[in-house]
Order: structure tokens, then C-alpha cells, then sequence
């Protein structure tokens, strides 16, 4: 849990190691000695992510030759002032940098380091370091790396609540969250790695690893490692999907990212491109039905196209990086892509390479829905038609997106204070007032069904703040008439009215996101005096809220 603290402690070097040291409870101590000890002397080292220089000095110390790097300039300064070049024994040499571009030549090093970096990499960047470093080693070279990995049994659960009260932090700080090594060993056989010896700490939550270099192959080049196909079809595929519809899709749901197949795809096979959410992934393979093609699941964070697109998830850097971590470009003569239309609003084309070995492909953009996608192929239209183009909003995507969405805002909003209501209602002995707090819930559910199932009516505008006023306005009628109905007081429904339009306001904005209706710009303009009204409503409502509910009770 230690890596996913670390992004903020990086930001303070002169304190990092002290504070780190702490987090762990003394294991990055063992690590580094245990590190230490597997290295003898006269080697050349290359140190990946270096951090303050401590280790690299320790292993100058031995005798050996030792290039340092980290791509925080912050750390390689202050390793230069406090650990400086010319310590007896060897040679050091401070950069900054990173993987991506290694300093050293291919072939040249004895021996690369890395202690928990590898959390700071998505899944693919993970492979295009082990390709990167295997190249940089000589035959029969050692990578020795330290990294936090998902520990077994029981300490997993308790390992996922640590992992989510320090990530609650992080987004607190305004930080990104680190990501799980976990199809990391999965990686090492098919890129050319094999383990000699393996250390645990704490139940198995922080590792030490020494990899030794392979070369079973018989070239000059590390593998490329492809997942197993994942099951799309059946019950359990089909349990995933409603588990992403009937979550809210709060949670993240990735696959392993790289390179599928649909069919019996060979070298002239079309490649589609999508993302590696789960839902995505099922929906997409079954509408292929079985026609040959290869399935490029880029790394999207687990995130659904359209909203990896809004978000930065699905963009030219993650494209390039599947490019380069698959090695596509190498089983087909196919040059084209076909992404999905959803992913224009991230995947700049003018901006990426043209006529390049690493990207030797053109892009085109695909139909809206993947079910149109082997009419697509066969056609092969100069243009698309509009029936392709077109995302229509229809009442089952309607009704399938409300659902969605009233379940992200239980689980995101309004689960733990309906909680923390039934347990005060509990110590204040109201039970027979339980009901209050279901009526409650009822009206969420109502006031954003009433969106979903009417929102065509709502394109008189593409402002989200006016489509809240004009349904909060439609709440208040529906909800207050049902109110009144219920339970025969004018005075107690108006109490409430207040809360029916503002439920309906704030669920409006959240609901933007699933309409493909807007732009994330137009959202972003509106927000501020969005986020003012939406205070003031809210207060207002919780106000009248508690009037109404005494109102209930003592007249």
C-alpha cells in the first residue's frame, strides 16, 4: 500500500526516505539489502527510477558502475548534492529520465535495477519496460526489481481497504493513484525473462524479484506477450454485463489490454480497435460473431470509450502505446485502424506520426455501434451513413442509462447518508418513521427515471443547467401531485417540493455523461454556476426536509 502513498512523498526528497521507511515499517530497509546483497562487484548497473541515489551510492560503494536515473529532476538534484559522483569504489553517473528512452546501449549492462516503480506503470507500459530493459542487458543479464503486488488469502481484502483509503486520499491531494502489478508475471516467459529467486514481505504485498535474461528464441529481439481470450459468451459473460449496468459502473472493470481475436484472423485480417472495459469488450466480440479480425484493447484504465475519450483514458499516447507494447504492426500487412466513433473526441489523427516505422498505420473511424461493424467491413463505404454515424438516444439505451445511473448515485451520493439516517432513527427510537427514509430513496429513483424516460424532450436546449430547471419544474408537479396523494397534506408536500427539484437539478449534470448529448467543454463552461445553484438548492432542501419530516411528526 506503501507505492500508492509515494507519488505525494516524491514531491518532498529531502524527507522521502525517512517518511517511506516509516510507511512501510522498515521493509524498504530489507528490500534494499536484500538487493544489495545479490549484486557483487565490477558490474555495470543501470538504476531505473532512483529515487534519492541511496541504493545507487551503495552500489558504488561496492565497486561497481552505476547509471542512475528518475524522471523527477527533484530527486536526481537532490541525489546529486547528497550522494555525489565521486564515491570511492566506482563510478556514478546521475540522469534524468525514464524507460521509455534508456541512456545506456543495447547489450551493455550487467545488471538493471527498479524498486517500486513498477505501481507507477499501466499494464502495458510494464511490458514495453521488460522490452526495453531485456534489450539494455547482456546474455544472461539480471533485472532485480522490488514492487508491491496484491498479497494472498485473507490479507487481499484487507489489502483492497488500505488501497482504497489511500487513493480517497490522493484524490484529496489531487494526485493520480497508482495502478495494481497484477498480470505482471504473466509478462516474463513470453518477453524473455525467467525468475532465479523470489522474496516476500508482508504476506506477500511487497516482493523482491531477480529475473534473469532469456534468449530461447534465437534473435536479437525481446518477445511480445498476448493475453488469453477472455469468455464473452454464456451466463458468466453475461453476469459481468449486468454487474458493469447494475454497479452504477463506479468501479473500473479491465481487462488485460493487447491483442484479442475474433474468428481465425490472419495477416490481411481487419484490426479494430476499442477499449478494455470489460462491457466493451463482450459487447464488441459477440457483435463481431466470429468474423476474423484482431481485437486491439487498448488500455483505457478499464474506462468505457466514450467516457475514456472525455477523460483522457482513450487518446493518441494510449493508442501509441498499444502500437508499441503488442507489436501489431508485425502480424498483419493490414495498415488501417478502425477505432471507435465514440473515441474521436480523444484520438487527435492530425497529431499522430505519419510514415513512421513505429505507427505505419492510417486511422478511420468506425460506425457509432459495434453491431454495425461487419456490415461496415463488407460495404467499405467511401462515406458512412447516417445510420452509422447517428448515436440515437433510444428509450431501452434510455432506460438501460438510468438505471446505470441512479445505481452509481446510490453507491457514489446517497448510500451512506440514508445509512447514517437509519441509524440515528434506530438510537432516537423512531422506527415507526423507517419509511420516511424509503420514501426518500423512492423519489430518487422517480425523479431520475422521469430524466431518462423524458429527456428527448428536453432538446430545446443543449444547456444541462436549463434541461435541470425544466425537469426539476416537471418533478415538482409529479412528485408533489404523488406526495399530496400519499399522504393528504398540502402542507408536508410543500416542504418537499424543494427537494424534487433539487434532486432532479443535481441528477441532470451527473446524468450528462451517459446522453452524448454535450461536449465536455460545454460541461466544463456550465459547471461553476452549476456548482453554485447546486449548493444553494441542496442547503435549502435539507432545510425544508427536516421542517417537513418534524412537520409529520408533532402536527
Amino acid at each position: 500500500m506503501a507505492v500508492v502513498y509515494m507519488r505525494k512523498l516524491e514531491e518532498e526528497p529531502e524527507t522521502y526516505d525517512s517518511k517511506f521507511t516509516a510507511l512501510t515499517k522498515g521493509v524498504n530497509i530489507e528490500v534494499q539489502n536484500w538487493i544489495i546483497n545479490r549484486i557483487n562487484s565490477s558490474e555495470s548497473i543501470l538504476e531505473i527510477g532512483c529515487g534519492t541515489g541511496l541504493l545507487a551510492s551503495k552500489m558504488v560503494q561496492k565497486g561497481n558502475n552505476v547509471i542512475a536515473i528518475d524522471r523527477n529532476f527533484q530527486m536526481i538534484d537532490y541525489a546529486m548534492k547528497n550522494y555525489p559522483t565521486d564515491l570511492s569504489g566506482g563510478k556514478l553517473l546521475y540522469q534524468t529520465g525514464s524507460f521509455t528512452d534508456l541512456p545506456t546501449p543495447d547489450g551493455s549492462q550487467d545488471i538493471v535495477v527498479s524498486k517500486f516503480m513498477l505501481s507507477e506503470l499501466r499494464p502495458l507500459e510494464q511490458q514495453l519496460f521488460l522490452r526495453n530493459v531485456w534489450k539494455s542487458l547482456k546474455p544472461n543479464g539480471r533485472l532485480i526489481l522490488a514492487a508491491e503486488f496484491f498479497p494472498s488469502g485473507f490479507w487481499k481484502l484487507l489489502f483492497k481497504f488500505k488501497r482504497w483509503r489511500y487513493k480517497k486520499k490522493l484524490r484529496r491531494l489531487r494526485l493520480k493513484s497508482t495502478y495494481l502489478v497484477k498480470w505482471f508475471l504473466k509478462y516474463l516467459d513470453p518477453i524473455g525473462f525467467k525468475i532465479n529467486t523470489q522474496i516476500k514481505w508482508k504476506h506477500g504485498s511487497i516482493q523482491a524479484i531477480e529475473l534473469q535474461k532469456i534468449n530461447d528464441k534465437g534473435t536479437n529481439e525481446p518477445g511480445y506477450y498476448r493475453p488469453e481470450i477472455k469468455r464473452f459468451k454464456g451466463l458468466r459473460s453475461q453476469l459481468r454485463i449486468y454487474r458493469c449496468i447494475f454497479t452504477g459502473q463506479v468501479d473500473r472493470v479491465p481487462i488485460e489490454p493487447g491483442i484479442y481475436q475474433s474468428g481465425n484472423p490472419n495477416e490481411k485480417s481487419p484490426i479494430i480497435v476499442t477499449a478494455n472495459y470489460e462491457f466493451t469488450y463482450i459487447k464488441v466480440m459477440r457483435d463481431l460473431k466470429g468474423l476474423d479480425a484482431w481485437v486491439l484493447c487498448i488500455d483505457s484504465n478499464g474506462i468505457n470509450v466514450w467516457c475514456a475519450a472525455r477523460g483522457n483514458d482513450f487518446g493518441n499516447m494510449q493508442l501509441l502505446e498499444a502500437i508499441e507494447a503488442t507489436g501489431i504492426k508485425n502480424i498483419t500487412q493490414k495498415k488501417t485502424l478502425l477505432l471507435p466513433q465514440l473515441s474521436a473526441g480523444g484520438v487527435a489523427i492530425p497529431q499522430l506520426p505519419k510514415n513512421s516505422e513505429k505507427f505505419p498505420f492510417r486511422v478511420k473511424y468506425g460506425p457509432v455501434w459495434s453491431k454495425s461493424i461487419p456490415q461496415f467491413l463488407d460495404e467499405n463505404p467511401a462515406q458512412k451513413p447516417d445510420r452509422m454515424k447517428l448515436a440515437k438516444f433510444t428509450l431501452f439505451h434510455r432506460i438501460r442509462g438510468g438505471i446505470t445511473h441512479t445505481s452509481f448515485l446510490f453507491r457514489k451520493i446517497f448510500i451512506l447518508p440514508l445509512i447514517g439516517l437509519v441509524l440515528l432513527f434506530s438510537i432516537l427510537t423512531w422506527f415507526n418513521k423507517l419509511w420516511w427514509i424509503g420514501e426518500l430513496s423512492l423519489w430518487i429513483i422517480i425523479s431520475n427515471f422521469i430524466i431518462a424516460l423524458l429527456f428527448p424532450i428536453s432538446r430545446f436546449t443543449r444547456r444541462f443547467i436549463f434541461k435541470g430547471i425544466f425537469f426539476g419544474i416537471i418533478n415538482i408537479i409529479f412528485l408533489g401531485g404523488l406526495s399530496y396523494l400519499i399522504h393528504n397534506s398540502i402542507f408536508y408536500t410543500l416542504w418537499q417540493l424543494c427537494f424534487y427539484f433539487w434532486i432532479t437539478f443535481f441528477s441532470i449534470m451527473s446524468f450528462s455523461g451517459y446522453t452524448m448529448a454535450t461536449s465536455p467543454r460545454e460541461i466544463q463552461e456550465e459547471y461553476p454556476i452549476f456548482n453554485l445553484i447546486n449548493k444553494i438548492l441542496f442547503v435549502l432542501s435539507l432545510i425544508f426536509l427536516a421542517l417537513g419530516f418534524l412537520f409529520s411528526i408533532y402536527i
